[in-house]
């Protein structure tokens, strides 16, 4: 549903109406949407906007906050009132699940008027909220880095993962960047590099030896990312059948099983079936890949049912409803 442009909408404090602003940041994009949600299942997007990275961890707070600025501006500006203050507002930032972090975007955004209520929250919980029954289950994202996030019934909660990418970051983009430039530079070192695979690499990246390879990506102004998009080679090579493209599914795909399975027995539901809700731009974008994790589920014996969600910000409007609060989400008044 597009950007509404009922001129009704212009008035906020009508008793119908609930203004909702959302928005999931991460390290390639941010998005914001400004809703109308009477109910969690129950609402229509006013406005919309896409704007750059907002991770803070890759891109610095500064440039964080602007880029959440810039999208929620962007998003009610679309709707057609752009000073509008809204009734509640879920920020889902990538690198949140650090209390310190947390703190600093609270106190941020008690100097803007986004809305009387802001929450801050993990990535990983929209996830969960938007591809599971009643937040219930385990959550796994695999997209630039990975990381899991699961609850159980009775409110037991566990992130795994997420530790970044000199430390973790296993089954994502980045790690099948990384084995597609480590298979390429042995090949360079071997001088066996006319065809197959490192041939695909050494093209996109425009390099001829060891030290122009890694020059271009250390010298570069984010190699983080210019590491993780070497994954579409990998899927694409994949797709016709390379042999050590597939190889590389079969690790991210292993490693994203074993997320899922600690994950799932660090909340106490791995014994029994659950809710399995995948997102990230690799995992979404990859039907090989979610076939490859499903059948490495199953040799762990994890009866899981997998639910792919494609927009997190559907999980941010849920968890924007206040059964939630205390329970999954911490709000804090802006006025």
């Amino acid at each position: 549903m597009g950007p509404a442009s009922d001129a009704s909408i212009s008035n906020p404090s009508s008793p119908d109406r609930d203004l909702v602003v959302v928005v999931d940041t991460g390290g390639t994009k941010t998005a914001a949407w400004l809703v109308d949600s009477q109910s969690p299942t129950d609402y229509r997007r006013l406005g919309e906007a896409r704007t750059s990275a907002g991770n803070p961890l890759s891109v610095g707070f500064e440039k964080a906050t602007q880029a959440i600025y810039d999208a929620i501006n962007l998003a009610r500006k679309s709707a057609g009132f752009a000073d509008v203050r809204a009734c509640r507002a879920v920020l889902s930032i990538a690198g949140a699940a650090n209390r310190e972090m947390t703190a600093r975007f609270v106190s941020w955004c008690k100097t803007i008027p986004i809305a009387d209520q802001i929450a801050i929250v993990s990535d990983v919980l929209p996830i969960l909220a938007a591809g599971t029954p009643d937040c219930c289950g385990v959550a796994l994202i695999s997209g630039t880095g990975s990381s899991a996030f699961g609850r159980a019934a009775d409110g037991t909660s566990k992130r795994c993962g997420g530790w970044g990418y000199l430390l973790g970051d296993e089954g994502s983009g980045y790690a099948l960047g990384r084995g597609a430039l480590q298979h390429t530079l042995r090949s360079l070192e071997t001088g066996d590099t006319d065809h197959g695979f490192s041939a695909k690499v050494i093209t996109e990246l425009g390099v001829k030896t060891v030290t122009e390879l890694t020059r271009t990506i250390y010298g570069g102004g984010d190699p983080r990312h210019a590491v993780a998009a070497l994954s579409k080679i990998v899927c694409n090579a994949a797709d016709e059948g390379d042999a050590t493209a597939n190889g590389l599914l079969d690790i991210a795909a292993a490693e994203l099983a074993d997320l899922a399975a600690r994950t799932a027995t660090a909340v106490g539901v791995a014994d029994s079936g659950f809710p399995l809700a995948v997102a990230g731009g690799l995992l979404t974008n990859s039907c090989p890949l979610q076939e490859r994790l499903r059948a490495e589920l199953l040799k762990r014996n994890l009866q899981c049912g997998i639910q792919v969600v494609e927009e997190p910000l559907a999980g941010c409007v849920r968890l924007a409803d206040k059964k939630f609060s205390g329970a999954l989400v911490n709000w804090h008044a802006c006025q």
